[in-house]
């Protein structure tokens, strides 16, 4: 299931979402398809503990454009999309050249791969932005998360891909609340 527009403005409202400026970034993003983007860019403001578009590190702001380069790649064109609400030095950010969503820690410096689009990326805020809406707690919370892993894993499986990586370790967490 992919969420339209109506359903990311019901849980979060239109004054709770942003809209990423595509027109800003038509230098550097290409010819990536329309399916890499979450309807109309919508993006959610805060999804509380995962995700917030108030970027807290000197000299950047929300859709900076970072050019880094990795090894003997040369540089590429990173989008800042938002942080961590727990770690301001944790940047997700729209890889401009494939469209994925990765996340740049700044302190090692060190990039881990979030989602392998930016629709599934906000399709994952808006799955847990659910579930933390109507947070039953203990068990069923656990059981909700695993339900909700196993519906992502069809939306983006390399998500999971590594069993440290940002959403295994996030469900995780999730899904060990049944104690």
């Amino acid at each position: 299931m992919t969420a339209t527009h109506e359903e990311l403005t019901a849980l979060w409202g239109a004054d709770g979402m942003i809209y990423f400026p595509l027109d800003r970034f038509d230098d550097v993003l290409g010819p990536l398809r329309p399916e890499v983007f979450p309807p109309f860019g919508a993006i959610p403001l805060d999804v509380p503990i995962l995700f917030t578009v108030d970027v807290n590190v000197s000299g950047m702001e929300l859709f900076s454009k970072l050019n880094i380069e990795i090894g003997d790649a040369g540089p590429r064109i990173y989008i800042v999309l938002g942080s961590s609400p727990e770690d301001p030095q944790l940047l997700f950010c729209l890889d401009a050249l494939t469209g994925a969503v990765v996340l740049l820690d700044l302190e090692t410096p060190n990039f881990e791969s979030v989602n392998g689009t930016f629709a599934a990326f906000v399709e994952f805020l808006y799955r847990l932005g659910q579930l933390i809406a109507t947070d039953p707690g203990g068990r069923a919370r656990a059981a909700r998360a695993a339900a909700i892993r196993a519906d992502l894993m069809n939306v983006d499986s390399s998500a999971f891909a590594d069993p440290e990586s940002w959403w295994s370790l996030a469900f995780d967490q999730l899904e060990s609340t049944s104690r």
